[in-house]
């Protein structure tokens, strides 16, 4: 399977990018916690729709969420051990490889709709032309 870096790279960034917004939007609450999942579901899903079928969109939206978590991951873990020390980015590295396969699983989930809702627009080709 040929995977397209495009649509990767594009669906991380709308992650990313909600990723921001819902942070200076919405307080970090008991109740808006839920909210931290959106960013990954809707960047799994524009990756999934811009490639067409069920399993290339389920395999390039899950990409898509680990690759954004992955980059996230490593920021986070630098910053970490600059700041607090060698344990406490251990710590963080453990209970990010955690989210990270967490993460995975509705990042493919929805790359896979994002792929079929593609693959059910697309109008089919046939071979008759009309001519006047």
């Amino acid at each position: 399977m040929k995977i397209d870096w495009y649509a990767v790279l594009t669906g991380f960034a709308v992650a990313l990018g909600l990723s921001i917004v819902l942070s200076f939007v919405t307080p970090l609450s008991g109740n808006s916690v839920l909210l931290l999942a959106a960013p990954g579901l809707i960047g799994g899903f524009v990756a999934g729709y811009m490639v067409s079928g069920v399993t290339p969109g389920a395999i390039h939206g899950g990409l898509a969420t680990v690759i954004g978590a992955i980059a996230v991951l490593a920021v986070l873990l630098v910053l970490q051990s600059l700041a607090a020390g060698l344990v406490t980015a251990a710590i963080t590295l453990v209970s990010g490889v955690t989210a990270l396969i967490a993460q995975a699983i509705p990042g493919a989930a929805a790359g896979a709709l994002g792929g079929w809702m593609k693959e059910r627009r697309e109008p089919e080709a046939t071979g008759t032309t009309t001519t006047r």
